[in-house]
Protein backbone atom coordinates (compact mmCIF):
# COMPACT_ATOMS: atom_id res chain seq x y z
CA UNK A 1 0.00 0.00 0.00
CA UNK A 2 1.34 3.56 -0.46
CA UNK A 3 3.12 4.70 2.44
CA UNK A 4 1.49 7.97 2.32
CA UNK A 5 -2.14 6.73 3.38
CA UNK A 6 -0.72 6.73 7.08
CA UNK A 7 -0.36 10.90 6.06
CA UNK A 8 -4.06 11.27 4.75
CA UNK A 9 -5.37 9.41 7.86
CA UNK A 10 -3.84 11.49 10.76
CA UNK A 11 -6.76 13.29 11.35
CA UNK A 12 -8.90 10.61 11.89
CA UNK A 13 -6.28 8.40 13.86
CA UNK A 14 -5.29 11.28 16.51
CA UNK A 15 -9.48 11.71 16.83
CA UNK A 16 -9.88 7.98 17.90
CA UNK A 17 -9.77 7.41 21.35
CA UNK A 18 -7.80 5.38 21.67
CA UNK A 19 -5.08 -2.54 9.45
CA UNK A 20 -3.29 -6.55 6.12
CA UNK A 21 -5.03 -6.26 2.15
CA UNK A 22 -8.37 -7.84 1.82
CA UNK A 23 -6.69 -11.27 1.90
CA UNK A 24 -4.49 -10.93 4.67
CA UNK A 25 -1.88 -11.05 3.20
CA UNK A 26 -0.70 -7.23 4.28
CA UNK A 27 1.78 -4.89 2.88
CA UNK A 28 3.61 -7.69 0.85
CA UNK A 29 6.40 -7.54 2.95
CA UNK A 30 8.06 -10.59 4.71
CA UNK A 31 7.88 -10.80 8.65
CA UNK A 32 11.72 -10.71 9.61
CA UNK A 33 12.69 -14.23 11.45
CA UNK A 34 10.78 -14.96 14.65
CA UNK A 35 14.40 -14.55 17.12
CA UNK A 36 15.15 -11.21 14.72
CA UNK A 37 16.49 -9.21 18.02
CA UNK A 38 16.00 -11.66 20.27
CA UNK A 39 18.38 -13.41 22.83
CA UNK A 40 19.02 -13.87 26.30
CA UNK A 41 16.17 -12.01 28.59
CA UNK A 42 17.44 -8.94 29.40
CA UNK A 43 18.99 -8.86 33.18
CA UNK A 44 17.23 -6.53 35.56
CA UNK A 45 20.59 -4.49 36.51
CA UNK A 46 20.94 -3.67 32.22
CA UNK A 47 19.24 -0.40 31.20
CA UNK A 48 16.95 -1.00 28.69
CA UNK A 49 15.36 1.82 26.47
CA UNK A 50 11.80 1.02 25.04
CA UNK A 51 10.11 3.59 22.75
CA UNK A 52 5.59 3.89 23.13
CA UNK A 53 3.77 5.55 20.15
CA UNK A 54 0.43 5.93 19.50
CA UNK A 55 -1.52 6.80 16.90
CA UNK A 56 -4.53 7.93 18.91
CA UNK A 57 -2.30 11.10 19.58
CA UNK A 58 -2.82 11.02 23.30
CA UNK A 59 -0.84 13.35 25.44
CA UNK A 60 2.37 12.16 27.70
CA UNK A 61 0.33 12.60 30.81
CA UNK A 62 -2.05 10.16 29.73
CA UNK A 63 0.00 7.33 28.51
CA UNK A 64 2.03 7.90 32.00
CA UNK A 65 -1.54 7.32 33.71
CA UNK A 66 -2.26 4.50 31.86
CA UNK A 67 1.17 2.68 31.54
CA UNK A 68 4.26 4.86 31.95
CA UNK A 69 3.91 5.17 35.50
CA UNK A 70 3.35 1.66 36.56
CA UNK A 71 5.80 0.59 34.20
CA UNK A 72 8.51 2.56 35.52
CA UNK A 73 6.97 1.42 38.94
CA UNK A 74 7.72 -2.28 38.14
CA UNK A 75 10.69 -2.63 35.81
CA UNK A 76 13.05 0.99 37.69
CA UNK A 77 15.86 0.02 35.32
CA UNK A 78 14.12 0.23 32.18
CA UNK A 79 13.81 3.86 30.90
CA UNK A 80 10.04 3.94 29.51
CA UNK A 81 9.74 7.08 26.93
CA UNK A 82 6.51 7.98 24.81
CA UNK A 83 6.93 9.14 21.44
CA UNK A 84 3.06 11.08 20.48
CA UNK A 85 1.75 11.03 16.99
CA UNK A 86 1.97 14.27 15.35
CA UNK A 87 2.59 16.13 12.52
CA UNK A 88 6.53 15.48 11.34
CA UNK A 89 6.25 12.90 14.19
CA UNK A 90 4.25 9.83 12.44
CA UNK A 91 5.64 6.40 11.98
CA UNK A 92 6.66 7.22 7.96
CA UNK A 93 8.45 10.86 9.44
CA UNK A 94 10.22 8.53 12.37
CA UNK A 95 11.12 5.24 9.91
CA UNK A 96 12.93 8.10 7.38
CA UNK A 97 14.54 10.18 10.31
CA UNK A 98 15.88 6.75 11.40
CA UNK A 99 14.19 7.18 14.75
CA UNK A 100 12.70 4.02 16.69
CA UNK A 101 9.49 2.81 17.98
CA UNK A 102 9.79 -0.53 20.05
CA UNK A 103 5.90 -0.89 20.90
CA UNK A 104 2.88 0.62 19.11
CA UNK A 105 -0.28 0.23 21.02
CA UNK A 106 -4.09 1.41 20.20
CA UNK A 107 -7.42 0.06 19.61
CA UNK A 108 -5.75 -3.14 17.28
CA UNK A 109 -7.20 -1.69 14.41
CA UNK A 110 -5.29 1.13 14.91
CA UNK A 111 -2.28 -0.37 15.36
CA UNK A 112 -2.74 -2.96 12.51
CA UNK A 113 -3.25 -0.31 10.07
CA UNK A 114 0.76 1.40 10.37
CA UNK A 115 2.25 -2.14 10.78
CA UNK A 116 1.33 -3.72 7.77
CA UNK A 117 1.80 -0.46 5.40
CA UNK A 118 5.05 0.28 6.50
CA UNK A 119 6.35 -2.85 7.10
CA UNK A 120 7.46 -2.85 10.43
CA UNK A 121 4.84 -6.15 11.39
CA UNK A 122 6.47 -8.79 13.94
CA UNK A 123 5.46 -12.31 14.83
CA UNK A 124 5.34 -12.43 18.34
CA UNK A 125 4.45 -16.48 18.42
CA UNK A 126 7.51 -17.73 19.56
CA UNK A 127 8.14 -14.81 21.23
CA UNK A 128 5.06 -15.15 23.50
CA UNK A 129 6.22 -18.72 24.34
CA UNK A 130 9.74 -18.57 25.08
CA UNK A 131 8.76 -15.36 28.07
CA UNK A 132 5.62 -17.84 29.23
CA UNK A 133 3.01 -15.86 28.38
CA UNK A 134 -0.23 -18.23 28.12
CA UNK A 135 -2.73 -17.75 25.36
CA UNK A 136 -5.39 -19.58 27.16
CA UNK A 137 -5.79 -17.01 29.24
CA UNK A 138 -6.68 -14.33 27.14
CA UNK A 139 -10.59 -14.08 25.62
CA UNK A 140 -10.07 -16.80 22.99
CA UNK A 141 -12.38 -14.47 20.27
CA UNK A 142 -9.56 -11.61 20.60
CA UNK A 143 -6.93 -13.46 20.17
CA UNK A 144 -8.88 -15.11 17.04
CA UNK A 145 -9.54 -12.05 16.00
CA UNK A 146 -5.69 -10.79 15.79
CA UNK A 147 -4.18 -13.88 14.30
CA UNK A 148 -7.05 -13.38 11.57
CA UNK A 149 -6.05 -10.15 10.83
CA UNK A 150 -2.45 -11.14 10.55
CA UNK A 151 -3.39 -13.95 8.07
CA UNK A 152 -2.95 -16.55 11.37
CA UNK A 153 0.63 -14.14 12.47
CA UNK A 154 0.41 -13.00 15.97
CA UNK A 155 1.23 -9.33 15.60
CA UNK A 156 0.17 -7.60 18.78
CA UNK A 157 -1.52 -8.76 22.38
CA UNK A 158 -4.14 -7.13 24.18
CA UNK A 159 -4.52 -5.39 27.03
CA UNK A 160 -7.58 -4.03 27.64
CA UNK A 161 -11.19 -4.60 26.26
CA UNK A 162 -13.63 -1.85 25.39
CA UNK A 163 -17.63 -3.00 24.84
CA UNK A 164 -20.65 -0.69 23.97
CA UNK A 165 -22.54 0.79 26.59
CA UNK A 166 -25.33 3.61 26.86
CA UNK A 167 -24.59 6.56 29.33
CA UNK A 168 -27.97 8.35 30.58
CA UNK A 169 -28.24 11.57 32.28
CA UNK A 170 -30.60 11.23 35.01
CA UNK A 171 -31.53 15.01 35.40
CA UNK A 172 -32.99 14.48 31.41
CA UNK A 173 -35.21 11.32 32.72
CA UNK A 174 -36.53 13.07 35.69
CA UNK A 175 -37.56 16.51 34.49
CA UNK A 176 -39.68 14.02 31.41
CA UNK A 177 -41.13 12.02 33.79
CA UNK A 178 -39.55 8.74 32.43
CA UNK A 179 -38.01 5.82 33.84
CA UNK A 180 -34.78 5.31 34.01
CA UNK A 181 -32.95 2.98 31.26
CA UNK A 182 -32.16 -1.02 32.89
CA UNK A 183 -29.59 -3.83 31.59
CA UNK A 184 -31.01 -6.58 29.32
CA UNK A 185 -33.15 -3.69 27.13
CA UNK A 186 -33.92 -5.21 23.40
CA UNK A 187 -33.91 -2.44 20.79
CA UNK A 188 -37.87 -1.76 20.78
CA UNK A 189 -37.83 -0.71 24.17
CA UNK A 190 -35.17 1.37 23.62
CA UNK A 191 -36.65 2.82 20.70
CA UNK A 192 -40.20 3.98 22.81
CA UNK A 193 -38.33 5.15 25.47
CA UNK A 194 -35.89 7.44 22.95
CA UNK A 195 -38.69 9.05 21.08
CA UNK A 196 -40.60 9.80 24.39
CA UNK A 197 -37.37 11.95 25.30
CA UNK A 198 -36.41 13.30 21.85
CA UNK A 199 -39.04 16.93 22.26
CA UNK A 200 -38.28 20.50 22.18
CA UNK A 201 -38.42 22.15 25.67
CA UNK A 202 -37.78 25.39 26.62
CA UNK A 203 -36.39 26.18 23.22
CA UNK A 204 -33.75 23.47 23.97
CA UNK A 205 -33.91 19.90 21.65
CA UNK A 206 -33.43 17.49 23.53
CA UNK A 207 -32.73 13.73 21.96
CA UNK A 208 -33.27 10.83 23.65
CA UNK A 209 -30.54 8.43 21.96
CA UNK A 210 -27.62 9.33 20.07
CA UNK A 211 -25.79 6.55 18.46
CA UNK A 212 -21.95 6.66 17.64
CA UNK A 213 -21.14 5.93 14.26
CA UNK A 214 -17.33 4.76 14.63
CA UNK A 215 -18.44 2.54 17.70
CA UNK A 216 -21.97 0.88 15.69
CA UNK A 217 -19.84 -0.25 12.86
CA UNK A 218 -16.71 -1.51 14.67
CA UNK A 219 -18.81 -2.97 17.52
CA UNK A 220 -21.28 -4.73 15.58
CA UNK A 221 -23.54 -7.51 17.37
CA UNK A 222 -23.39 -9.27 13.90
CA UNK A 223 -19.87 -9.47 13.65
CA UNK A 224 -20.04 -7.97 9.97
CA UNK A 225 -16.35 -7.50 8.40
CA UNK A 226 -16.21 -4.15 6.57
CA UNK A 227 -14.87 -5.82 3.67
CA UNK A 228 -15.41 -9.58 2.94
CA UNK A 229 -12.83 -11.71 3.88
CA UNK A 230 -12.42 -14.09 0.50
CA UNK A 231 -13.52 -11.52 -1.96
CA UNK A 232 -11.72 -8.32 -0.56
CA UNK A 233 -15.40 -6.41 -1.45
CA UNK A 234 -17.62 -3.93 0.48
CA UNK A 235 -20.04 -6.24 3.10
CA UNK A 236 -22.52 -2.52 3.29
CA UNK A 237 -25.14 -3.58 0.62
CA UNK A 238 -25.97 -6.57 3.62
CA UNK A 239 -29.47 -6.64 5.31
CA UNK A 240 -27.90 -7.26 8.54
CA UNK A 241 -25.90 -3.27 8.12
CA UNK A 242 -29.11 -1.98 7.08
CA UNK A 243 -31.29 -3.68 9.87
CA UNK A 244 -28.40 -2.04 12.41
CA UNK A 245 -28.39 1.39 10.74
CA UNK A 246 -31.85 1.86 10.82
CA UNK A 247 -32.46 0.81 14.05
CA UNK A 248 -30.01 2.66 15.86
CA UNK A 249 -30.10 6.30 13.61
CA UNK A 250 -33.33 5.83 12.25
CA UNK A 251 -35.24 4.12 14.46
CA UNK A 252 -34.72 6.48 17.53
CA UNK A 253 -35.49 9.73 16.28
CA UNK A 254 -38.71 11.41 16.61
CA UNK A 255 -40.37 14.37 14.69
CA UNK A 256 -37.11 14.69 12.58
CA UNK A 257 -35.49 15.96 15.24
CA UNK A 258 -31.67 14.21 14.86
CA UNK A 259 -32.92 14.65 10.96
CA UNK A 260 -33.44 18.41 11.34
CA UNK A 261 -29.79 18.62 13.97
CA UNK A 262 -27.92 16.88 10.59
CA UNK A 263 -28.96 18.24 8.52
CA UNK A 264 -28.03 21.83 9.88
CA UNK A 265 -24.45 20.67 11.31
CA UNK A 266 -23.68 18.63 8.81
CA UNK A 267 -22.83 15.66 11.59
CA UNK A 268 -24.52 13.96 13.67
CA UNK A 269 -24.55 15.08 17.96
CA UNK A 270 -21.44 14.29 19.54
CA UNK A 271 -20.42 13.11 23.47
CA UNK A 272 -20.28 17.45 24.20
CA UNK A 273 -24.22 17.10 23.69
CA UNK A 274 -24.27 14.72 26.76
CA UNK A 275 -21.18 16.24 28.99
CA UNK A 276 -21.67 19.64 28.25
CA UNK A 277 -24.86 21.21 26.34
CA UNK A 278 -27.08 18.50 28.33
CA UNK A 279 -29.62 18.14 25.75
CA UNK A 280 -28.68 14.21 25.19
CA UNK A 281 -30.43 11.96 27.51
CA UNK A 282 -28.38 8.79 26.51
CA UNK A 283 -25.37 8.37 24.43
CA UNK A 284 -24.12 5.60 23.11
CA UNK A 285 -20.12 4.81 24.05
CA UNK A 286 -17.27 2.52 25.12
CA UNK A 287 -16.90 1.24 28.48
CA UNK A 288 -14.08 3.38 29.33
CA UNK A 289 -16.08 6.46 29.00
CA UNK A 290 -15.33 6.97 32.52
CA UNK A 291 -11.63 6.83 32.32
CA UNK A 292 -11.41 8.51 29.50
CA UNK A 293 -13.40 12.55 30.01
CA UNK A 294 -13.99 11.54 34.18
CA UNK A 295 -13.94 15.98 34.67
CA UNK A 296 -16.55 16.44 32.22
CA UNK A 297 -18.66 13.47 33.39
CA UNK A 298 -18.43 15.05 36.52
CA UNK A 299 -20.89 17.66 35.35
CA UNK A 300 -23.87 15.27 35.51
CA UNK A 301 -25.52 13.32 37.22
CA UNK A 302 -25.25 10.36 35.41
CA UNK A 303 -25.50 5.84 34.90
CA UNK A 304 -25.11 3.45 32.50
CA UNK A 305 -26.52 0.73 31.34
CA UNK A 306 -25.48 -2.44 29.02
CA UNK A 307 -25.91 -2.39 25.36
CA UNK A 308 -29.42 -2.80 24.18
CA UNK A 309 -29.46 -6.46 22.33
CA UNK A 310 -31.68 -7.35 19.30
CA UNK A 311 -34.02 -9.79 20.22
CA UNK A 312 -32.90 -13.04 17.68
CA UNK A 313 -29.11 -12.22 18.98
CA UNK A 314 -30.19 -13.91 21.99
CA UNK A 315 -27.89 -11.59 24.13
CA UNK A 316 -24.61 -10.32 22.30
CA UNK A 317 -24.48 -6.87 22.94
CA UNK A 318 -21.93 -6.31 20.26
CA UNK A 319 -18.05 -7.12 19.41
CA UNK A 320 -15.47 -6.08 21.48
CA UNK A 321 -12.56 -3.47 20.70
CA UNK A 322 -9.38 -4.51 21.79
CA UNK A 323 -6.57 -1.95 22.89
CA UNK A 324 -3.65 -3.97 22.04
CA UNK A 325 0.22 -3.63 21.97
CA UNK A 326 2.71 -4.63 18.73
CA UNK A 327 6.41 -5.42 19.12
CA UNK A 328 7.71 -3.49 15.84
CA UNK A 329 10.44 -5.40 13.57
CA UNK A 330 12.41 -2.19 14.27
CA UNK A 331 12.28 -2.94 18.09
CA UNK A 332 16.13 -3.10 19.55
CA UNK A 333 15.03 -5.50 22.31
CA UNK A 334 12.37 -7.32 21.22
CA UNK A 335 13.19 -9.11 24.76
CA UNK A 336 12.44 -6.39 27.58
CA UNK A 337 9.18 -5.28 25.48
CA UNK A 338 7.69 -8.99 25.41
CA UNK A 339 8.65 -8.74 29.40
CA UNK A 340 6.58 -5.18 29.62
CA UNK A 341 4.06 -6.80 27.64
CA UNK A 342 3.89 -9.58 30.13
CA UNK A 343 3.40 -7.63 32.68
CA UNK A 344 0.48 -5.53 31.34
CA UNK A 345 -1.38 -8.84 30.93
CA UNK A 346 -0.65 -10.11 34.27
CA UNK A 347 -2.75 -11.16 36.87
CA UNK A 348 -1.43 -8.61 38.97
CA UNK A 349 -1.37 -5.48 36.37
CA UNK A 350 -5.07 -6.49 34.74
CA UNK A 351 -6.36 -6.66 38.43
CA UNK A 352 -4.98 -3.29 39.51
CA UNK A 353 -5.99 -1.51 35.81
CA UNK A 354 -9.73 -3.69 36.45
CA UNK A 355 -10.45 -2.00 39.51
CA UNK A 356 -10.14 1.62 37.79
CA UNK A 357 -12.72 0.33 35.23
CA UNK A 358 -10.40 -0.92 32.22
CA UNK A 359 -12.10 -3.97 31.28
CA UNK A 360 -9.98 -6.90 31.43
CA UNK A 361 -8.45 -9.20 28.28
CA UNK A 362 -8.11 -11.79 30.99
CA UNK A 363 -10.99 -14.76 31.48
CA UNK A 364 -10.36 -14.57 35.20
CA UNK A 365 -13.09 -14.32 37.31
CA UNK A 366 -11.42 -12.28 40.32
CA UNK A 367 -10.27 -9.88 37.99
CA UNK A 368 -13.82 -9.40 36.76
CA UNK A 369 -15.20 -9.58 40.44
CA UNK A 370 -12.36 -6.08 41.22
CA UNK A 371 -14.17 -4.37 38.15
CA UNK A 372 -14.38 -0.42 38.87
CA UNK A 373 -14.14 -0.66 42.84
CA UNK A 374 -11.43 1.71 42.98
CA UNK A 375 -12.92 4.04 40.23
CA UNK A 376 -13.85 7.67 41.32
CA UNK A 377 -17.67 6.70 40.22
CA UNK A 378 -17.69 3.63 41.59
CA UNK A 379 -21.22 3.67 42.81
CA UNK A 380 -22.56 3.80 39.09
CA UNK A 381 -23.59 0.22 37.48
CA UNK A 382 -20.65 -1.00 36.43
CA UNK A 383 -22.29 -4.80 36.48
CA UNK A 384 -23.56 -3.21 33.36
CA UNK A 385 -20.47 -4.11 30.81
CA UNK A 386 -20.87 -8.00 31.33
CA UNK A 387 -24.45 -8.16 31.12
CA UNK A 388 -24.39 -8.87 27.82
CA UNK A 389 -22.73 -11.69 25.34
CA UNK A 390 -19.47 -10.69 23.64
CA UNK A 391 -19.78 -11.02 19.23
CA UNK A 392 -17.11 -12.63 18.28
CA UNK A 393 -14.31 -10.17 16.41
CA UNK A 394 -15.21 -9.68 12.78
CA UNK A 395 -12.28 -10.00 9.79
CA UNK A 396 -10.16 -6.51 9.81
CA UNK A 397 -7.97 -5.99 6.57
CA UNK A 398 -5.67 -3.45 6.02
CA UNK A 399 -7.99 -0.77 4.82
CA UNK A 400 -10.47 -0.74 7.87
CA UNK A 401 -10.22 2.94 8.49
CA UNK A 402 -10.89 4.10 4.87
CA UNK A 403 -13.19 2.05 4.30
CA UNK A 404 -14.77 3.31 8.08
CA UNK A 405 -14.68 6.63 7.06
CA UNK A 406 -16.49 6.12 3.68
CA UNK A 407 -19.37 3.99 5.85
CA UNK A 408 -19.68 6.58 8.86
CA UNK A 409 -20.30 9.41 6.26
CA UNK A 410 -22.82 7.01 4.88
CA UNK A 411 -24.68 6.97 8.39
CA UNK A 412 -24.95 10.78 8.44
CA UNK A 413 -26.57 10.88 5.08
CA UNK A 414 -28.97 8.49 5.48
CA UNK A 415 -29.99 10.54 9.04
CA UNK A 416 -30.25 13.55 6.35
CA UNK A 417 -32.57 11.33 4.19
CA UNK A 418 -31.64 13.45 0.84
CA UNK A 419 -31.54 9.86 -0.65
CA UNK A 420 -33.14 6.33 0.25
CA UNK A 421 -31.19 3.83 2.55
CA UNK A 422 -30.78 1.28 -0.52
CA UNK A 423 -29.64 4.07 -2.80
CA UNK A 424 -27.26 5.13 -0.21
CA UNK A 425 -25.86 1.60 0.84
CA UNK A 426 -25.50 0.70 -2.84
CA UNK A 427 -23.69 3.96 -3.99
CA UNK A 428 -21.63 3.47 -0.23
CA UNK A 429 -20.42 0.09 -1.38
CA UNK A 430 -19.28 1.37 -4.83
CA UNK A 431 -17.29 4.21 -3.19
CA UNK A 432 -15.68 1.59 -0.61
CA UNK A 433 -15.02 -0.98 -3.53
CA UNK A 434 -13.51 1.97 -5.90
CA UNK A 435 -11.24 3.13 -3.16
CA UNK A 436 -9.54 0.03 -2.05
CA UNK A 437 -8.75 -1.08 -5.31
CA UNK A 438 -7.04 2.57 -5.81
CA UNK A 439 -5.27 2.11 -2.66
CA UNK A 440 -3.86 -1.42 -4.06
CA UNK A 441 -3.16 -0.06 -7.34
CA UNK A 442 -1.25 2.62 -5.36
CA UNK A 443 0.90 -0.10 -3.58
CA UNK A 444 2.42 -1.56 -6.49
Amino acid sequence: MNKRIGRTLLPMLLGSLLTACSTGGGSGKADPAPNAGAGASPKQEEPVELIFYSNSGEAEESFNGKFGDALRAKFPNYAIKYTRAEPGALIPDLIASGKRVDIIYNVFDYVLEPLLNYGIQYDMEELAKKHGVDLARFEPSIIEGIRKAGNGKLYMLPTSLQVPMVYYNKAIFDKFGVAYPKDGMTWDEMKGMSQKLTRKDGGVQYFGFVGSQQFSLKMNPFSEPYLDEKTGKSTFERETWKKMLQTVFLDTDSDNALKTWTLAKNGLPTRVGFTNSKDIAMLHFHSEFPIAVPKELEKIDWDMVAFPTFKEMNGVGGQPAAVSMSITSMAKNKDAAMEVIKFMTSLEAQTANSKKGVLSVLKDESVKAAFGQESQFKDKNWKGVFYNKLAPVSYRSVYELQVERIYSTAIADMVKGQKDVNTIMRETAALADKTVAELKSAGK
